[in-house]
């Protein structure tokens, strides 16, 4: 058996074995033993052909079989003798056998790096976010806005109200594809009709007629009309200012508290608060840390890696070729896939099924009928493989935050959330 490194591929071997002639006989000859015991051929009994004839008849056949298996068993006995973590299957190339000869083959296969994850010794910062009265009171608000009603009023349309409205759209005189339209109800400043129009209907009451021309956009979806200019006839059937529901016991029931206790509501706002930024301050800091360690950690890539990750990329982005933002991408995505992976296994670190479940439920939480989400997503082994790889990946990041440096800074909810900018100066 001999091992080499083709120049200019350094995550390539080539390994080259021989199998003795003797083995390869004594290989074929039990196939063929195997194949009289179950032969049916005409003019012979079952079990009674003449070694001849099953020479004859099975001989090619066997010899590849024999091959096949030959091959397979040294070329894992190969790669567990030279400690080799094969990326994919190998290419196998016969340079010698038949019956009497030794069998000589060259196994060319590629195998990922041996290397060391190097643990990024930046700073990583680590928002934290206390949940305030105030951060309570907001979320009660958009709660309340979520379940708003429109009550009709005598006066103008003004952001925020919606408003009924019947309108046609011309083009050179003729009535656009779709462009007739009654009893389109609006909320003003949801951005769902074309700016123009949007403005117009600001200030406009009930029975109010007005003509306003617009612009399409460039990127309009009908591309017919893209940056094309239309006349468009409004008419105003209604205007409904927004009533929001009280913040009372029925709210609190409609909300699922059963005794209506508004007190007992907004401490589970407060607890879903805190839960949303511990989960939010997670997802940052794991960013950060994934971030850092593509910086400190450069691995000779195998090319197969790279080329399924490019392919994979593309069939995402619907495009044949990738651009250099995705070829960057696709990059950043292997080295991190072999850094993980390979801290994972220096560092024995395995998902456990109660972490698996433990995650899985997280996930079923976000459905109305969780438990029926759990026994979809067990029933396929690929979702369980990628379930499984999620957690593992959390085991690396928690052994990764025990051995880098942790700032914590306390922060605003909203900041946290990304409601709020970033200060101009970084230190406020």
């Amino acid at each position: 058996m001999t091992l080499r490194t083709p120049e200019g591929a350094p995550l390539e071997r080539q390994i080259q074995i021989t199998v003795p002639a003797a083995e390869v006989d004594a290989e074929v000859t039990q196939r063929l033993r195997q194949k009289a015991r179950n032969a049916r051929l005409p003019g012979f009994r079952p079990g009674k052909v003449p070694p001849a004839v099953i020479e004859r008849q099975f001989g090619s056949e066997a010899l590849m079989e024999a091959f096949d298996h030959l091959i397979n068993q040294y070329y894992v006995e190969a790669l567990q003798q030279h400690a080799l973590r094969p990326v994919a299957r190998p290419e196998v190339q016969v340079d010698q056998g038949g019956r009497g000869q030794d069998l000589v083959f060259t196994a060319t296969v590629e195998v990922y790096p041996d290397f060391t994850p190097a643990v990024p010794e930046a700073v990583v910062t680590r928002k934290t976010a206390e949940i305030l009265d105030s951060d309570v009171d907001a979320t009660l608000d958009i709660m309340r806005q979520q379940r708003r009603d429109f009550v009709a009023v005598e006066r103008a349309a003004q952001s925020g109200d919606r408003v009924t409205v019947d309108f046609t759209g011309r083009q050179d005189g003729e009535v656009l594809p779709g462009g007739d339209v009654s009893d389109y109800a609006v909320v003003l400043g949801s951005g769902r009709l074309l700016p123009e129009i949007e403005t117009a209907l600001e200030g406009m009451r009930a029975g109010d007629e007005k003509q306003v021309e617009v612009t399409f956009p460039a990127d309009y979806p009908n591309a017919e009309l893209a940056g094309q200019k239309a006349e468009f006839q409004l008419k105003v059937k209604e205007v409904a200012e927004p009533r929001l529901p009280e913040l009372d016991a029925d709210f609190a029931r409609a909300l699922g508290i059963e005794d209506g206790d508004v007190a007992t509501l907004r401490q589970e706002v407060r607890e879903n608060l805190e839960r949303e930024a511990q989960r939010i301050s997670r997802v940052q800091v794991k960013a950060q840390l994934l971030d850092l360690l593509v910086e400190a950690n450069q691995p000779e890539l195998p090319k197969q890696l790279l080329a399924q990750e490019q392919e994979r990329l593309k069939q995402e982005r619907k495009v044949e070729e990738l651009d250099s933002e995705g070829e960057a991408l696709a990059r950043r995505r292997v080295i991190l896939g072999l850094v993980l992976s390979e801290i994972a296994r220096q560092q024995q670190l395995r998902a456990s099924t109660a972490e698996m479940d433990r995650m899985l439920r997280e996930m079923a939480e976000q459905y109305e009928d969780p438990e029926q989400f759990i026994r979809w997503y067990r029933q396929d082994s690929q979702r369980l493989a990628e379930l499984e790889a999620m957690v593992l990946e959390d085991r690396v990041v928690e052994w990764l935050l025990e051995r880098v440096k942790v700032s914590d800074v306390p922060v605003s909810f909203n900041r946290l959330i990304g409601r709020e900018p970033e200060p101009a100066d970084a230190s406020a």
